[in-house]
């Protein structure tokens, strides 16, 4: 067989398939189509859209959260019962060690989940149980001060959170959250909580979803993190990168996090997170007589978390997580409240209401252990 005989078989074996798929079957006869099959269907009209609340591989939703938190100690510096002015010197301060742990309960459960309206119901139970090293001697109103604190500092919230998208690529996030918090047992009538210390926060936020791995969103807040109360500008930022394996989950300035996906079941969070409220100090009349009948002091508790936070699917939803990083002090004064009412006050970034007590904490090392039932 010569090279062109060659050629022409092989070249000819290609395109047999070619040739017989080019054939027309002139058996074959088209069906034609029974239009009457569609003579009951109804005109919906426009079908709208609606918006995702979620973009692709963020971290897992916690329905019901289990953890515990424990920091290795450090300093706590308090000043003398007084009237210091925000960021003012405090001289004959004492200094004492301080050390903390406590369990963290909490849940969020969706009520309704629809295509145009997403509601959750939540609540939890957090406990700081604080030890002070007293040092006693120059400062006497420090260790009552030390007395207070030293109780177990408990904070039981219910919150929920509303998602409601207003079309295809534009939403609204409300966040509502009512707190108990304070250094309360329920054993004395002095140490029960008065359902008018509560506190009260909200945010809301108005965002847009351009796509599948972008949600960014603009809004106010009513907020206790930084210890007091304070009304302050909230900017969202989730995004996912066109590889899915890193990305950013933020809600700037309560916290912001790089995010690392090494597969579905590993994820570990970079960042920060600006954690706090305010507490009310029960039973604190041997500070101060007068303030026997007001009971008006209050704690204004507020840190930064500097952290690794790495999650870890065990099996099905259930997840595990391990922080890991420092705690640095933003604010941990005390305030009196007005006397009529006990009511709260707002002073901001620029107010000049003074503290009863100037405190500060050295920046601890801590570390953070949940137990999570999730939502993938």
């Amino acid at each position: 067989m010569n090279y062109f005989t060659y050629k022409t078989i092989l070249v000819g074996f290609f395109l047999l398939p070619v040739i017989g798929f080019g054939q027309t079957d002139t058996t074959y006869q088209e069906e034609e189509e029974d239009y009457s099959m569609y003579d009951d269907v109804e005109d919906v009209g426009n079908i709208v859209t609606y918006c995702s609340p979620k973009i692709f591989d963020l971290s897992p939703n916690r329905f019901v959260s289990l953890g515990y938190d424990l920091n290795s100690g450090g300093d706590f510096t308090s000043s003398a019962e007084g009237r210091f002015a925000p960021d003012s010197a405090v001289s004959g301060s004492q200094t004492s060690g301080l050390v903390y742990h406590g369990l963290r309960l909490n849940a969020n459960i969706p009520v309704i989940s629809l295509s145009k309206f997403v509601w959750q119901l939540g609540g939890g139970i957090n406990q700081s149980r604080i030890n002070i090293n007293d040092q006693v001697g120059t400062n006497p109103s420090h260790n009552l001060l030390s007395d207070a604190i030293s109780k177990n500092l408990t904070s039981i919230n219910l919150n929920t959170t509303l998602f409601k998208p207003l079309n295809e690529n534009s939403f609204l996030i409300l966040q509502l959250l009512a707190e108990m918090n304070g250094n309360y047992d329920f054993k004395s009538n002095k140490t029960t909580p008065n359902l008018r210390n509560n506190k009260y926060s909200g945010t809301l936020i108005w965002g847009k979803r351009p796509h599948d791995r972008l949600q960014w969103g603009l809004g106010l807040s009513r907020t206790y993190r930084a210890g007091e109360l304070n009304y302050i500008p909230v900017v969202m930022y989730n995004y996912t990168s066109e590889n899915r394996k890193w990305g950013t989950e933020i809600l700037f300035p309560a916290k912001a996090h790089y995010r690392r996906k090494f597969n579905p079941r590993n994820i570990l969070l970079a960042g920060y997170e600006l954690e706090g409220t305010s507490y009310r100090l029960y039973d604190t009349q041997q500070l101060n007589a007068q303030r026997l009948k007001s009971q008006g002091l209050e704690l204004r508790r507020s840190e930064i978390r500097a952290r690794l936070d790495y999650q870890r699917q065990l099996v099905g939803f259930l997840w595990v997580g391990i922080q890991a990083g420092v705690i640095v002090n933003y604010n941990f004064n005390v305030d009196e409240l007005a006397s009529r009412d006990n009511q709260d006050f707002y002073r901001g970034f620029f107010g000049d209401q003074p503290f009863v007590f100037s405190n500060s904490m050295s920046p601890m090392p801590y570390i953070n252990l949940t137990l999570n039932l999730v939502s993938l």
